[in-house]
Order: C-alpha cells, then sequence, then structure tokens
C-alpha cells in the first residue's frame, strides 16, 4: 500500500487531537516549575523538596503505572485509555490549586503521575499505526512538539497568572480546561483511527520480546542519562534567572517560555527532518544525529550560565538558549521512531511504556531532585549562585547520554525491523 492511501485527513486529525493532549500533559507536567519560587515562599520549602515534587513525587506513580496501562489499553482501546488518562491527570492538577500543606501537593502530584501514565505510550502506538515507516519520525516530531508547546505554554501561563492573582488559580484554571477538553478528544479520535491490535498474547510473551531487545535498552538508558539534566534544566532554570540574573517572575516566565517554545520546535522538526533523511539511508542516523546534538548542548549552556557576556537578558545569552534548547529536543521524534521500528507492532505501546519507564525513573524521577540536593549542599559557598553551578556540574549527564546512542548506533541496524504495516 503506497503512502498515499496510507495518510488521508483522519489521520491528520488524529495527530492533531493527541498533540493537544500531548500540550496539556506537558503543561501540567511542568507549570510546577515556573511556580516554584511562590510556592517555595508560602509553603517555607526547600529547593530538595522542590525539586522531589518537581520530579519523583511525579515520576513514582507514572512509572508504577505505565507498563500496566500500556498492556491494558490494547484490551480496551487506547483511545479510551487516553481519554481517562487525561480526564484524572487534569482533575489532579486542579487539585494541586487547592493544597494548603506540601503534603497536600505532593498527592496532586501523585494523581498528575497517575494519570499521565495512561497518555503517551498509547498516543504514540497510535501514530505508528496511522502512519507508514519513511513518515513515521516526522508524525512522532509533530506528536513531540507537545514537549515544548506545552512546556512553554505552562510556563509564561503559570508565570502570568500567578503574577496577575496567585498560583493556586494557574493550577485551577489549566486542570479545568484539560477536563473539558477530554470528551472532545475521545469524539474526535474513537472513529476511524483505532486499528485493533493482536491480544492474544500474554503479558509475559509481550515484556519477553521487549525485555531482550538490545537497541531498545541501549536508547532508553541513553534518553534516561540525558533527561536528568533536560528535566533539570526545565525545572530549576527559571529559579536559575531569578536568583542569580535577578529576572522577576514575569520577565522569567516570558523569556523562558519564548525559549522553551521556539527553541524546541526548532529542534524537534529539525530532528525528525534529519532523521527521515538521513536514516533511509542508514538506521544509525536515528541516534547518531542526537548522540552529536547532547554534546554540543554543553558548551552553549555553559556560556550562559558561566560568562558574564552571555547572561539570561542579553541578547547573545537569549539566541544561546535559544540553541542549547532546541538541540536539547533533537533526539525525540527520531529516537521514538526507531524504538517502534525495533519491536512488533502488537509490542509497540508497551516498548513506548518500558521508554518512559526507565527515562522517567532515571531523569524525571531523580533530574530536579538532584540538582536540588546539590544546590542545599552548595548554597554554604554559592549562596544565591548555588542552583546555577548545581546546574552547570549536571551538564555532564550529556555526555552519558550521547555516549548510549553511540552504542546503540552499533546494535540498532541488527534489530531494525520493517517497523509494521
Amino acid at each position: 500500500m503506497d503512502d498515499h492511501t496510507k495518510i488521508g485527513w483522519r489521520a491528520h486529525l488524529c495527530l492533531g487531537l493527541l498533540l493537544i493532549v500531548y500540550i496539556f500533559n506537558f503543561i501540567d507536567r511542568q507549570i510546577l516549575s515556573i511556580l516554584a519560587q511562590p510556592i517555595k515562599a508560602e509553603l517555607n520549602l526547600t529547593d530538595a523538596q522542590l525539586g522531589w515534587l518537581g520530579g519523583f513525587a511525579f515520576a513514582l506513580f507514572y512509572t508504577l503505572v505505565g507498563i500496566p496501562a500500556a498492556l491494558y489499553a490494547n484490551r480496551i482501546g487506547r483511545t479510551k485509555m487516553i481519554a481517562a488518562a487525561l480526564m484524572l491527570w487534569s482533575a489532579a492538577t486542579a487539585f494541586c490549586g487547592l493544597a494548603s500543606s506540601y503534603a497536600m501537593l505532593a498527592i496532586g502530584r501523585f494523581g498528575v503521575g497517575i494519570g499521565e501514565a495512561g497518555g503517551v505510550a498509547p498516543a504514540q502506538s497510535l501514530i505508528s499505526d496511522l502512519y507508514p515507516p519513511q513518515h513515521r519520525a516526522k508524525a512522532m516530531g509533530v506528536f513531540s512538539m507537545g514537549v515544548p508547546l506545552g512546556s512553554g505554554l505552562g510556563i509564561m501561563f503559570g508565570g502570568l497568572v500567578a503574577a496577575a492573582f496567585d498560583w493556586r488559580w494557574a493550577f485551577i484554571v489549566i486542570g479545568l480546561a484539560g477536563v473539558i477538553f477530554a470528551p472532545v478528544f475521545f469524539w474526535g479520535v474513537k472513529d476511524g483511527c483505532e486499528r485493533p491490535v493482536d491480544t492474544r498474547r500474554t503479558a509475559r510473551d509481550a515484556l519477553g520480546a521487549v525485555i531482550r531487545n538490545r537497541s531498545l535498552w541501549l536508547i532508553s538508558l541513553g534518553a534516561s542519562l540525558s533527561s536528568v539534566i533536560g528535566y533539570g534544566l526545565m525545572f530549576w532554570l527559571p529559579s536559575v534567572f531569578m536568583r542569580s540574573f535577578k529576572a522577576t517572575l514575569m520577565s522569567a516566565s516570558i523569556g523562558f517560555g519564548l525559549i522553551v517554545l521556539i527553541g524546541g520546535v526548532i529542534g524537534i522538526a529539525g530532528g525528525a527532518w534529519l532523521a527521515d533523511k538521513l536514516g533511509a539511508k542508514s538506521p544509525r542516523s536515528f541516534v547518531f544525529v542526537p548522540a552529536v546534538a547532547y554534546l554540543l548542548c554543553i558548551p552553549a549552556y555553559a556560556l550562559v550560565l558561566l560568562d558574564p557576556d552571555f547572561g539570561f537578558s542579553t541578547g547573545s545569552g537569549f539566541a544561546l538558549l535559544l540553541l542549547a534548547q532546541a538541540l536539547g529536543l533533537v533526539w525525540m521524534g527520531p529516537v521514538m521512531a526507531s524504538l517502534h521500528h525495533v519491536v512488533a507492532r502488537e509490542d509497540r505501546a508497551l516498548a513506548s511504556a518500558v521508554f518512559l519507564f526507565v527515562t522517567n525513573v532515571i531523569g524525571l524521577g531523580f533530574g530536579s531532585w538532584i540538582l536540588g540536593l546539590i544546590s542545599d549542599y552548595l548554597s554554604h559557598n554559592y549562596a544565591e549562585n548555588a542552583l546555577k553551578m548545581a546546574v552547570t556540574w549536571g551538564l555532564g549527564f550529556y555526555v552519558l547520554g550521547a555516549a548510549c546512542f553511540l552504542l546503540a548506533s552499533r546494535t540498532l541496524a541488527q534489530d531494525w525491523k520493517s517497523g509494521g504495516d
């Protein structure tokens, strides 16, 4: 079957609706980063406590629920699972706005993690069904735009609402918006997008096939190690700008929001385009390109953080941060597409869930928390610049991630499959 018969308006509509869900996913996940300072002040929290809320409190249940949710999604229907997940995590986000203590805020973050566990893996599986192999990286790239769009909009929206009203209203408004969109998504996608998958395989057989895949584990480990600093930067950079560069809440939210949004869109689009172009000649390009991008991130971020001539508020500093943000997200389209090329069609949702389990346990679970701990440790020597130094030290995780991707390039060609029908 040729590409034109495979890709019609229904596929593009489904992809668009899935993108909106993913935007909500990252708005709800990342909005805490821009609200960290007013929350810290009102609830009297340490950086380590904030880092735990931004990472492990979310990642704990996200990872525990992700694999069972992916297996169950194939049985009840991936569309139903995504709609229910969106409803749950949005309600939990709104609950965060009602929190009057650290414990209540943690419970809300637990709920966000549980809900979001059922959203991404089934969505990626649907996209691989809708688009043929030679267009999958671009389709995954479009879906992955939800990361910079959601993160950027969440940072800007959260900062504006918190500055104008209160940090609690930012959680409540965005949470209720997701609850309202959930039924819209369900009715827009349920007809014509869901292709049945083989549910006769046992969970044990499916897990066995995925666990034995070498490339999947190297790819997952590479993304995980780089995500330690990737999620750490996403959570802590607004606070670095406010502490070390004396930015206001408003300027930090608008400036960093634009950096995440513009830089992320450019990086994801460029990475997806390069992967489909170079991947036609060699599957190794799907991991080699992100590895090079990771290594280029380090000097771009380090110049802004350590050289006084490249501050957050300068034009050159802003341009470098755009470049660094773009390079840091080049991996998303290529890596997710390659992940679905090395497993059978019926295992795609599970492979995505395993990938998300590893990346979120290591990257999201520990990224912001570790940097917060380092910041608390360095505070005696560096005062308000302790967090900036912690973030700078964390850039070394990009080297570890690149090394794993380069190792994966040696196994990818052998594990490469047709990518399914």
